[in-house]
């Protein structure tokens, strides 16, 4: 039998169809409606200019108020974070500084003291020159670091033909210096031999020219209060009965440094060139090597054996004193002297 088609199935299905139809329908019919009314012209917004009530303006004011409140705090904390940043950072400066400046201080103060150190571990051997004769005075001043090394027992002894020095330094300091004419010769004619040579001839001419009693206040207002000019000078061989010519260590070396202080004017600059061309090199020059500049005068007299002078080497330049009395061996002393003056020129 052939299969057949239930009529209610087919009633069934209409209606299907036509609620289908009436949904689409209704949809489309919202659609419009929806375009309809969002097209229509919008009326325009009213701008409304309101009067401030009390009220309103009360609370403008606060409000303002506040707002100028908040933004002075602001401010006044932005300004002291800035002052504290500013403190911070100077704080940070001053200590940097202070740091800097510490070390410095420490810097200066390990320098200071290894210095001192140094002053005080190196010494000059003085030794084998307090032994060459009965007395000996020594002093060696070096002018760059202003170290001294002596005997530190300054006192009155025989000067010899140290004396000298002084003689030249009181003729010098006379009106027309240099130029003097003393028994037709001028004054740097008796000066020469008489330092350069030990010429005993020069030395009495000046001696009787200036007189004794000048000389000696002359010494004396110059500070140089061991010094004296008893007697006119006599030939080396000759025993001395009355009384003598003195200095002493103290004055000899106050006297070289002035000589080389005011070596460039005068009248220290013609006794510094009269001094370096001294011919009698046994003591303090002996052993010095030859190129060494040295401005220096002997001294010698029965059992005494003197050298004083400058050393001007160029890099430690010194003045250097050796006085002695009581000498029983001349070579022993002046060898003495010699190493003595030698070892000064090694010390830096």
């Amino acid at each position: 039998m052939g299969k057949h088609t239930d009529p209610n199935e087919k009633s069934k299905g209409k209606y299907v169809v036509i609620g289908l139809a009436a949904l689409l329908l209704a949809g489309g019919a919202y659609f419009g409606v929806t375009r309809v009314f969002n097209n229509s012209p919008e009326k325009p917004k009213e701008t409304v200019t309101a009067k401030d009530t009390p009220s309103s303006s009360k609370e403008k004011t606060a409000s303002s108020s506040k707002k100028k409140a908040v933004k002075k705090k602001t401010t006044t904390s932005s300004t002291k974070k800035a002052k504290k940043k500013k403190t911070t950072e100077s704080s940070k400066k001053k200590k940097t500084k202070e740091s800097s400046t510490s070390k410095k201080q420490e810097s200066s103060e390990k320098k200071a003291s290894t210095k001192a150190k140094k002053k005080t571990t190196v010494n000059l051997d003085a030794a084998a020159l307090t032994q060459s004769a009965g007395k000996v005075y020594y002093d060696v001043y070096y002018f760059k670091d202003k170290q001294d090394f002596s005997s530190k027992n300054s006192e009155q002894t025989v000067a010899a033909n140290v004396i000298e020095l002084f003689i030249m330094d009181y003729a010098l300091a006379q009106n027309d210096g240099g130029n003097q004419v003393i028994q037709d010769k001028k004054l740097t004619e008796w000066l020469t031999p008489m330092i350069q040579q030990n010429d005993i001839n020069a030395t009495n001419v000046l001696i009787d020219h200036y007189g004794m009693d000048k000389l000696n206040e002359y010494f004396k207002a110059q500070g140089y209060p061991d010094t004296q000019i008893n007697r006119r000078m006599v030939d080396i061989n000759v025993r001395i009965t009355e009384d003598d010519n003195y200095t002493s260590l103290n004055d000899c070396m106050k006297l070289l440094k002035k000589i080389y202080d005011n070596r460039e004017t005068e009248p220290q600059k013609t006794m510094l060139e009269i001094l370096k061309g001294q011919v009698i090199r046994t003591k303090i020059p002996q052993k010095l090597p030859e190129n060494t500049a040295v401005a220096n005068i002997t001294g010698e007299q029965q059992n005494v054996e003197n050298d004083i002078g400058l050393v001007l080497s160029e890099d430690n330049p010194f003045a250097i004193v050796v006085l002695t009395k009581e000498v029983t061996d001349i070579v022993k002393t002046r060898t003495a002297i010699a190493d003595f003056s030698l070892a000064a020129t090694k010390l830096k």
